[in-house]
């Protein structure tokens, strides 16, 4: 498992740091996790965002205007996380929803089976996605019950397996992967009413990967947000669920739901000042991803110069 007492050590520290520019009021603060584990370092970036701040707006991927050109079932084209928000001016964006590639109608000859991650390529969202209350990708349900989903309304969130009659005041929404078709892996929450649940989250519990989670606050009011890079001995090694979920916790979360990640894992954030704070992607650049989660901020102006 992650040392806690180290995350513990640096969120202290980090959180200290902050408090002498911002107050709890802030509607974003954001830190790094430095910590081991037995397989060797973890490294990450969390974000917590006041929902209930009147600065602050979320969103995620908008609808996308279908052609008859796209493959049956397409519902986004693959994007950069950091492409995806410097268009759309975000001040905070990961990845979400896990995916599949959807292969065009008429291929080039020669590249039928030529389907990358590349920017443009046609993607199926898996599960619940909503912008602006447009359902992007409908709720998916297996075993009579929804997938995890963090759904966002107006000041605050809450995470549920999420059905169509959960959507009721929703202002958008993004998902995990629930129970699978084969009645194998349950698909529960990350941690669910403070208790870590990671051994019976999807997907690969047990295995070491770059990892997206996003968690609410026990109010509802904060929202928490966590990108742990992997598959980087020297930097990150990753983390399994359950070391996913301690940190979740240790950074207050009390639901908390796993999204898409390995080579996706991606976290940017854009400071008030323009710098901007990344993450370190496994595949050594930034993977075209079908769905985002973006913050925007609207930071103070500097008063005008006399």
């Amino acid at each position: 498992m992650v040392s806690r007492r180290h995350l513990r050590f640096f969120a202290a520290v980090l959180a200290a740091g902050l408090a002498l520019v911002a107050s709890a009021a802030e509607p974003l603060l954001f830190g790094s996790i430095e910590t081991t584990s037995p397989a060797g370092p973890v490294r990450g970036w969390w974000a917590k965002v006041h929902l209930d701040n009147p600065a602050v707006h979320a969103g995620v991927t908008e609808p996308l205007v279908v052609t008859a050109a796209d493959p049956a079932g397409t519902e986004a084209k693959l994007i950069p996380v950091n492409e995806w928000a410097a268009a759309h001016g975000a001040t905070l964006a990961v990845n979400a929803n896990f995916f599949g590639l959807l292969k065009p109608s008429k291929p080039a000859p020669g590249l039928e089976d030529n389907v990358h991650y590349t920017t443009g390529v046609a993607a199926d969202i898996r599960g619940l996605s909503l912008n602006d209350r447009h359902v992007v990708s409908p709720p998916r349900v297996m075993q009579d019950r929804g997938d995890p989903a963090l759904l966002i309304l107006a000041g605050r969130a809450r995470i549920a397996y999420a059905r169509d009659a959960d959507l009721e005041g929703v202002l958008c929404a993004v998902a995990g992967i629930g129970p699978d078709d084969k009645h194998k892996e349950p698909g529960t929450l990350l941690v669910e009413a403070g208790r870590n649940t990671g051994a019976t989250a999807r997907v690969g519990a047990k295995i070491r990967h770059p990892r997206t989670a996003v968690g609410v606050s026990a109010d509802g009011r904060t929202l928490i947000i966590l990108a742990i890079d992997g598959r980087q001995p020297a930097h990150s090694v990753g983390v399994t669920l359950p070391e996913l979920a301690d940190l979740m916790i240790d950074l207050s979360a009390h639901d908390a739901l796993n999204l898409d990640g390995g080579g996706s894992t991606s976290f940017y954030l854009r400071r008030a000042d323009g710098s901007l704070v990344t993450n370190q992607p496994s595949d050594g650049h930034w993977r075209p991803v079908a769905n985002h989660l973006g913050i925007w901020i609207d930071w103070p102006k500097p008063p005008a110069a006399k």
